[in-house]
């Protein structure tokens, strides 16, 4: 609040009273109101950051999410891109298989991939090692042709020939959902000779590879 001084002259030898100043404290209590909205702020980031999937520290993830230990069936795929062969159970026993359910529209997806992709060559020359790469649609109902030519745009600025699959019915997420729950994309499960789930990951962080990289590594021989 702006104060004018009086219009009649100061009396000689008598200290005239003056109302404070408010400008200061005003200031002072706006300064202190920022801060206080700035603490809440970010007392409710490190909330959010806890519970988020993507925190590598979040309890849950990899070798320690509550599914390790459980059989995943039901697994049914559809080759999308490539000149793959459908894929069930049958033709998994006996490897270690990494399945990751992912998008092109996705943004963790994309920044997931070329890690991934990474891990894939690594592993390319262990006949008992298997990648399944399952595209899937931002929607519930999934246009097969329309998934097809999103993906295959995807793979040729990637620069890769990677055989992609498609879940149709979402039949295989389903399975995964009764089984340890299916929260979003990308999903990464690792699966042992027999099926039995040894590490899940539910989106994407920096160093999530080394841990995939690493629970794959203890699996085979």
């Amino acid at each position: 609040m702006m104060t004018t001084e009086s219009p009649l002259p100061p009396d000689e030898g008598i200290e005239r009273n003056r109302p404070p100043a408010t400008g200061g404290s005003r200031g002072f209590f706006e300064v202190l109101r920022t801060v206080a909205m700035l603490c809440v702020l970010g007392l409710f980031a490190l909330v959010v950051w806890h519970y988020s999937p993507f925190n590598p520290n979040l309890e849950g993830a990899g070798d320690k999410h509550p599914a390790v230990g459980k059989t995943l069936s039901g697994i049914e795929l559809q080759p999308l891109t490539g000149s793959g062969d459908p894929v069930t159970e049958a033709n998994l026993q006996g490897k270690v298989v990494l399945l990751n359910f992912w998008g092109a529209w996705c943004p963790p997806c994309r920044q997931e991939f070329p890690h991934l992709m990474t891990i894939v060559d690594r592993y390319a020359s262990r006949p008992e090692f298997r990648f399944l790469s399952v595209s899937c649609g931002a929607g519930i109902d999934e246009d097969v042709d329309q998934l097809r030519s999103e993906t295959t745009a995807f793979l040729e600025k990637q620069r890769t020939t990677l055989q992609t699959y498609h879940d149709a019915g979402a039949a295989t997420r389903q399975a995964v959902d009764r089984t340890a729950g299916f929260q979003g994309y990308p999903t990464t499960i690792l699966l042992d000779g027999k099926g039995v789930i040894r590490g899940m990951w539910t989106g994407y962080y920096p160093g999530v590879e080394k841990e995939i990289d690493r629970a794959i590594a203890k699996l085979l021989p």
